[in-house]
């Protein structure tokens, strides 16, 4: 019964983006796939702010910040054996404050992170998961994608 709402859970993950249209990803030791950090966001209702915690000790704050665009993805069941839903926020450097709250932290000691200029993140011989999140941070960044869930494929 565990694995089955393991297999099909949903995750949160944050997409930052700096002043330079640089964004924060992330990657597991091994793994050539870049990808939204993982994290913790609670959304506060009915305003359009979030409280987010990144997963990883390496974060030890927790940031408030405003979240309009939400991106679903959903990875075809076969792809690397996992079912798992993944929510994206977006959320821009310069707009993310930092609060005291205590940290309950889960150290990841064998991811790498790392700033990627958005154009290379749009190109297709770049290797990030889900493909579409160049196009959906450069449709946020310009404002032609509406507040709200968008859906991502692959």
């Amino acid at each position: 019964m565990r694995t089955a709402s393991r297999k099909n859970s949903r995750r949160t993950a944050l997409a930052v983006i700096d002043h330079e249209e640089r964004v924060l990803l992330c990657r597991v030791h091994g793994d050539f796939s870049w990808r939204p950090v993982t994290a913790r966001v609670i959304r506060i209702q009915p305003s359009r702010f979030a409280v987010i915690h990144v997963l990883d000790s390496l974060f030890s704050h927790w940031f408030l910040a405003r979240t309009p665009v939400i991106g679903r993805y959903h990875p075809l069941a076969e792809r690397d054996g996992r079912d798992e839903s993944t929510d994206i926020f977006v959320a821009r450097h310069s707009r993310i404050r930092s609060i005291s709250l205590r940290a309950r932290s889960r150290s990841v000691v064998d991811t790498d992170y790392a700033w990627h200029p958005l154009s290379a993140v749009e190109d297709e011989a770049f290797d990030v998961c889900p493909r579409e999140l160049g196009p959906f941070l450069r449709g946020y960044l310009e404002g032609w994608i509406p507040d709200g869930v968008i859906t991502l494929v692959e």
